[in-house]
């Protein structure tokens, strides 16, 4: 029974972005973070609190129990990306250009990252930002030393004066 805003395949910063600007702190995620690519999971934030824990096992039970509000909502959709990225852009500016290496490990940050370390003043260099949740390249863990060694490499080669991962 809820109305419902379709923001579309988006990381989870813009997720909290568009929650917080089109209503009232309360989004959903299907999400495999950097989980194996055959777990996925989600992300709820309710009243701007992100659910977790004793949180998630209350609503277990109510679904389990059936104690659910029942309704008609509507679903709209709403392109978040360029308005999160202008909103962000006027947040931060670089004092000097960097050239940052960037690399999305074929995650969801793929889809804007770049734009918004662009406008903020970087020179961009990407790496594995293609969305595939197949993860054909490495698994976006940056945690997991071995998933930075192509970052590495690619920092010391080009030069850069930063190296980026993102899960």
């Amino acid at each position: 029974g809820c109305d419902v805003v379709d923001i579309g395949a988006v990381p989870t910063g813009v997720l909290y972005f568009a929650a917080y600007e089109l209503g009232n702190g309360t989004g959903v995620m299907i999400t495999g973070s950097h989980n194996p690519s055959d777990y996925n999971g989600f992300k709820i934030l309710i009243g701007g609190i992100t659910q977790a824990g004793e949180q998630i096992t209350d609503m277990y039970a109510r679904i389990k129990s059936g104690n659910l509000r029942v309704g008609k909502g509507n679903v709209s959709t709403e392109d978040m990306l360029d308005q999160y990225g202008e909103t962000r852009c006027g947040d931060i500016q670089l004092q000097r250009p960097l050239q940052v290496v960037a690399d999305w490990g074929d995650g969801i940050g793929g889809v804007c990252a770049a734009d918004v370390l662009r406008d903020i003043g970087a020179e961009v260099i990407p790496l594995f930002d293609e969305v595939d949740g197949s993860f054909p390249n490495h698994h976006p863990d940056p945690s997991e030393p071995e998933n930075l060694v192509d970052l590495i490499e690619s920092v010391k080669l080009m030069e850069a004066d930063i190296g980026v991962a993102f899960d």
